[in-house]
């Protein structure tokens, strides 16, 4: 290879390298206290398919456990999103007390590569040992984390009653509220209680329950170009609001309501029945065929927040809210 064509391509790669080398530390990023900063405290999220760049301050403490540091360095920076590196200010990781120095975060996130990233840092730690530096060991740094978002989203929402209750028989209309075109392609899963009354593609839809069978739930992803978005589900219990047995199903509640650490259930009429709590989430949380006319649930494990009480017997399926404190 020509001598010449060889030290421009030198030369070239080390000028890439500088370019993505450069970051001002951050002015604001002070040390008052010596025990060491790290300025953001957060990473801002980044955008699949989307350049990214965010240059971290960083100071290292003045002493460790007692101990004076002549400064840190940082070994690697693992678990970083695909598509994505770092660079050290002036390509040099060391760290000194009470000097900012900077670390640049770039690059473009890979397609489908949204998710929460827990950034773990390596770092050594270097102390002055009577005139002489020496290492005391490393350490890993887990406090950090970037998330990639999804250029695409696949929200809907449905118009339900209060607490994610669909009532057996009333028809509802499911929206579609993410940022695909329509001429995406949808993948709708409706559960095996929902009947499609009309709606195709991005919608918007009518369904209807076809049963009160207690949970169930719709879910969607969408794809479109090269991307696929993350899987939206609604989870929702489907009850028996009107009907013939209103004056039985009236009968039931609990007491107290809030709660602290257990409810008691009152008009279960003897007959057996499954008792279970779901978060608002949809994910079941606790379970009990209950069988007393007057029966007490012990829930002092559960956390503190609102939940849905569903009771289910040979006639249908009532739903309560409750609330731990």
């Amino acid at each position: 290879m020509n001598r010449s064509l060889l030290l421009l391509i030198i030369s070239t790669l080390l000028s890439a390298n500088i370019i993505y080398a450069q970051c001002t530390p951050d002015p604001n990023c002070t040390d008052p206290e010596g025990d060491g900063e790290f300025c953001p405290t957060e990473f801002p999220s980044a955008i699949e398919d989307e350049y990214y760049e965010q240059v971290l301050t960083i100071i290292s403490p003045t002493e460790q456990d007692g101990v004076e540091l002549d400064h840190i360095e940082i070994v690697t920076i693992n678990n970083i999103p695909p598509g994505m590196n770092y660079q050290c200010q002036d390509n040099n990781c060391s760290f000194y007390p009470q000097v900012p120095k900077c670390v640049n975060v770039f690059g473009t996130p890979d397609v489908n590569s949204w998710g929460d990233y827990k950034l773990y840092i390596t770092i050594e730690v270097f102390i002055d040992l009577f005139g002489v530096v020496i290492s005391a060991g490393e350490i890993v740094d887990s406090s950090s984390v970037v998330t990639v978002l999804p250029q695409i989203h696949a929200d809907f929402n449905i118009n339900l009653e209060d607490g994610n209750i669909m009532c057996y028989g009333d028809a509802y209309e499911v929206n579609y509220t993410g940022n695909a075109s329509s001429d995406a392609t949808y993948h709708w899963e409706f559960g095996e209680s929902i009947n499609v009354v009309s709606g195709e593609g991005q919608g918007p839809y009518m369904v209807q329950p076809n049963s009160a069978s207690g949970l169930d739930s719709i879910t969607l992803y969408v794809e479109e170009d090269q991307y696929t978005s993350p899987v939206f589900v609604q989870s929702f219990i489907i009850n028996t609001c009107t009907g013939l047995n209103d004056q039985y199903m009236s009968q039931f509640d609990v007491f107290p309501n809030p709660f602290v650490d257990g409810i008691t259930c009152f008009g279960l009429d003897n007959e057996v029945s499954e008792l279970n709590i779901y978060s608002l989430g949809g994910h079941k949380v606790y379970s009990q065929i209950v069988s007393e006319d007057q029966n007490h649930i012990n829930l002092l494990e559960l956390n503190k927040g609102v939940y849905l009480l569903s009771l289910t017997n040979s006639q249908k399926t009532q739903t309560i809210k409750i609330v731990k404190q």
